[in-house]
């Protein structure tokens, strides 16, 4: 073993040229009716398997068609690993007019280059490239180059290896095919998937031959949640391995003089350490793992023979550098050095669960892990990953199955999956309601990451970088009412932890449904499981699941103090699964504060086709399950607080706002925004203003100044307040801020200028029921009533069932107080088509009031405030047809309306609509 590991490579780092080998059945252009071909011409491969050595021959022959082909295939580039075999050149030719043009015999010789391409990726594979730029090579001509590589495996010994991927159809080409062939006498292997059609080899002139014509049939199409290995590339795979324990056989004894080190190493004395440390094997092995994926950097060392020849363990800690197999024989070396039973293993990354249905062959392996084997529990310890501990070690990496590389060999051993321990994720989150449940929510999060995943928020947390953060923060809280006042990253190093912690305030979660302000937990379409096997080729293939993953989170919901009777609906305990996955909640109230906790497991497998019916089922059943929170019916809204306890409840928020603008990046103008938002929400109309002055100063848009605009009206300035929207429609000049501005002049008395505006402003057909409606006020404003009845009435015969239109009819002739009973029909019609038929039932009811019917006018407005309770237009009227029957209870609706939108008093006035004294 020590001769093997020493000996030279027999092999050159030049280009050799020489004839193709003497078994090539060479390919001719006569196969091809070049004329008619796609631009591919010829694709040859073939493969001899003999002697140790594999043998690679690929001849191509391109027809240049147009400039991108010229500059695709104006350099020729070939590559092989000069420590396994030589790189060969037989032809480098261009055919021209049928006549050939001999690049290489006109002394044209290729480049040759290291490839460092992955060295950013820590990848380093000791191949060399030859480069050779063609020379005169035009469009029209077709390019033809033939070449060889040798292999021989100084890991295999006599044993050889090949592999083709056999391409399919729609692949285009003139002539393809794939051979690979093997002495008679030769114990060789081969083996491809079903649906590639290969047929047994044939003895041509003492070889076994396999020949494939490309492109093969096309594959038939597999669901995307199908195992992989229904889903696996067509590649047809040759060997001298019988099984995978001659497979293994041939690995293992690399490996094990790799990991022998002297009782005087540095690798010894590690492992003294660590037995030093604990006498606990488990949290040995753990402290073992850390060592190397912490102390040892990652590097793909292809170099002489590496790509499986392993490097010793004591050159990695040496060097501290290696790749999977450096990093696995240095975990080796360790464990075996405290007497802790151990193997490495080969492992496949990508579609492990069909490893057992392929050739034995060490290409269908990617990466090499330890299989370590602690009081009859086996642990899969990967030293390239990162941030193992005690916690998760015995988590399994989602690779199926492994080959273990005792000296004996051995077979292959499934993987099998157990639950995670411990949550990969931990969210702990809390929503502060104490200011009241139509108000925003103070809110702080952490969430906890750990493993692999968490660390790569290790670099992020050793940067520290405010900006980042802050700009995180603003990508994080985007979304109405949201705004972040901190925001931190760490990384605890001994947990493996990531650890991100946010503060800040977000929108409320409450909203008003059927009479009551509810909080609800709605699972529609959170879990979703629906894989389609409704063909019949489909019906008995199992669904993969994905996985490992377990996340949990723990949520708590603090209620305002004082408001009781809050009303819990749904199982305080969950305990529910569906297709691997599981799903475990709890729910606890402990005065004001209620406590969710949810548990989520994910495990990898395998669902049988079977059984998709049940697993459907299920979720459906797990998303129709709700739980709400119910606020007390008769809670107080905003703007039925005093001011004097508005301005107490909301100075928490206030100062949370303000925490956030001044955390916010230089750049980043959301908190601001958010903060405007908030100050009109609790009807500070000043603070609104100030801050829309700052925002329309530092960036301003057609929106900025519409809002502002429409401050200043409540403010009563109309004259800023129909500057702001002629501003807006100076920046876009839309049908929105057109209308909105054409408005705002007429109630301003300057309503020719309205109309003026009205008359030249384009209309498309989706805004003719918007545009009617303004005209109709503007022309009413104006005098113009029978103008703005046709204007409505055109509209109506147009759009008979369109809600907004009949609405438009409606309001328009209560507001004005023409011919209100005519109004009733086109009100009723657009209640009953409406989605929210609040605004059409607030039509109705001034319609009633304009005919003095106040029981009907109530009635409607009640029924549009039950709806929508903070609809201000609504509260108003309601309050002055209170007064006109003499409740004194209108005297509050007037004044909560006014709160709200204090520029209704001068319009309705305008209209004669004004509470009575």
């Amino acid at each position: 073993m020590a001769i093997i590991l020493a000996a030279p490579a027999n092999a050159g780092e030049a280009v050799l040229y020489g004839p193709a080998p003497d078994w090539v059945d060479a390919a001719t252009l006569d196969l091809v009716d070049v004329e008619d071909a796609p631009s591919t011409l010829i694709y040859d491969w073939q493969q001899r398997l003999e002697d140790g050595v594999v043998t690679e021959y690929e001849d191509a022959a391109i027809r240049i068609d147009n400039p991108e082909l010229l500059m695709d295939h104006g350099t020729v580039s070939l590559s092989w690993l000069p420590d396994k075999g030589d790189l060969t050149v037989h032809r480098v030719e261009i055919i021209r007019a049928g006549q050939s043009i001999d690049v290489i015999g006109g002394g044209t010789q290729f480049e040759v280059i290291r490839r460092e391409r992955g060295l950013e990726q820590r990848l380093l594979d000791g191949q060399l490239t030859a480069t050779l730029a063609v020379s005169g090579l035009q469009v029209d001509d077709i390019l033809r180059v033939t070449h060889s590589v040798t292999v021989d495996d100084q890991a295999l010994g006599d044993e050889m290896q090949a592999s083709q991927y056999l391409f399919q159809e729609p692949w285009q080409v003139g002539f393809s095919r794939a051979i690979v062939s093997w002495p008679e006498d030769s114990e060789v292997y081969w083996r491809a998937e079903d649906v590639a059609g290969v047929e047994p080899p044939v003895v041509v002139d003492g070889y076994k031959t396999l020949t494939i014509a490309l492109p093969i049939d096309e594959l038939p199409d597999m669901p995307g949640d199908a195992p992989s290995r229904f889903n696996r590339d067509p590649v047809l795979r040759v060997g001298t391995f019988a099984n995978w324990q001659d497979l293994s056989r041939a690995f293992a004894p690399h490996y094990q003089v790799a990991a022998q080190v002297a009782d005087n190493s540095d690798v010894a004395a590690k492992a003294r350490e660590i037995m030093a440390a604990t006498r606990d094997p488990l949290e040995r092995t753990a402290l073992a793992v850390r060592l190397v994926q912490d102390e040892v950097s990652y590097l793909l060392n292809g170099l002489d023979g590496g790509n499986y020849m392993p490097q010793s363990a004591e050159e990695t800690w040496e060097k501290r550098y290696g790749d999977c197999k450096a990093k696995s024989v240095l975990l080796y070396s360790l464990l075996s050095q405290m007497g802790i039973d151990a193997i490495p293993v080969l492992v496949s990354t990508r579609g492990g669960d069909a490893i057992p249905e392929l050739l034995p062959i060490p290409g269908n392996f990617d990466h090499m892990i330890v299989r370590a084997n602690i009081d009859g529990t086996d642990y899969w310890l990967d030293g390239t990953s990162t941030a193992t501990r005690l916690s998760n070690i015995g988590e399994v990496p989602a690779f199926f199955y492994a080959l273990p590389l005792p000296v004996a060999g051995a077979d292959l051993v499934p993987m099998t999956q157990r639950r995670k321990a411990s949550p990969d994720m931990v969210m702990e989150a809390t929503s502060d309601y104490s200011a009241g449940i139509d108000f925003p929510a103070l809110f702080s999060l952490t969430m906890k990451i750990s493993g692999p995943q968490g660390a790569t928020l290790r670099a992020a947390a050793d940067e520290a970088d405010e900006e980042q953060l802050k700009r995180f923060a603003s990508s994080f809280a985007s979304g109405p009412g949201g705004a972040l006042t901190s925001v931190s990253l760490s990384y605890d190093d001994d947990r493996a932890l990531g650890i991100l912690t946010a503060e800040g305030i977000m929108a409320s979660d409450f909203s008003w449904a059927d009479g009551r302000m509810r909080l609800s937990s709605d699972q529609t379409d959170k879990f979703a499981f629906n894989p389609d096997r409704a063909r019949p080729e489909w019906r008995n293939i199992p669904v993969q699941t994905g996985g490992p993953q377990y996340n949990r989170v723990n949520a708590s919901v603090i209620l305002p103090e004082g408001m009781d009777d809050f009303e819990v609906t749904g199982d305080a305990v969950i305990d529910e699964g569906f297709a691997n996955t599981a799903i475990y909640g709890t729910r606890a109230i402990e005065g004001n504060v209620i406590r969710f906790s949810v548990d989520v497991w994910n495990d990898l497998g395998e669902i049988p086709a079977s059984e998709l019916p049940a697993h459907k089922r299920k979720v459906r059943q797990l998303n129709a399950l709700e739980a709400e929170v119910l606020a007390p019916e008769d809670f107080a809204w905003r703007w039925e607080i005093d001011s004097a306890t508005l301005a107490k409840r909301v100075k928490p928020l206030l100062d949370a706002y303000d925490r956030a603008v001044d955390f916010s990046a230089a750049d980043d103008w959301g908190p601001l925004t958010q903060r405007a938002t908030f100050k009109a929400q609790i009807f500070d109309w000043d603070g609104v203003l100030a801050d829309l002055d700052t925002l329309i100063a530092n960036q301003p848009s057609a929106y900025l100044h519409s809002w502002r605009g429409g401050v200043h009206e409540a403010l009563g300035d109309r004259e800023a307040a129909i500057a702001d929207a002629q501003a807006a429609y100076d920046l876009d000049p839309s049908t929105y801020f057109a209308l909105n501005l054409a408005e705002l002049l007429a109630y301003g008395g300057k309503r020719d200028e309205a109309l003026d505006l009205l008359a030249d402003l384009p209309v498309s057909d989706d805004e003719e029921g918007s545009y009617a409606s303004t005209f109709a006020t503007v022309a009413g404003l104006a005098g113009r009533t029978d103008d703005a009845i046709a204007a409505l009435e055109e509209q109506v015969a147009d759009k008979p069932t369109n809600a907004s239109v009949l609405n438009a009819d409606c309001w328009f002739r209560g507001l004005f107080n023409v011919q209100p009973e005519a109004a009733l029909s086109s009100c009723t019609k657009a209640i009953e088509r409406a989605t929210n038929s609040a605004p059409m039932l607030d039509s109705r009811a001034m319609v009633s009031y304009r005919m003095g019917d106040y029981d009907a006018a109530l009635s409607d407005l009640d029924s549009a405030l039950e709806l929508a309770p903070g609809l201000s237009a609504s509260l108003y009227l309601r309050g002055i047809v209170r007064l006109e029957k003499g409740d004194k209870a209108g005297r509050t609706d007037v004044e909560r309306a006014l709160r709200m939108a204090p520029e209704l008093a001068a319009k309705y006035a305008m209209h004669g609509v004004v509470p009575k004294n």
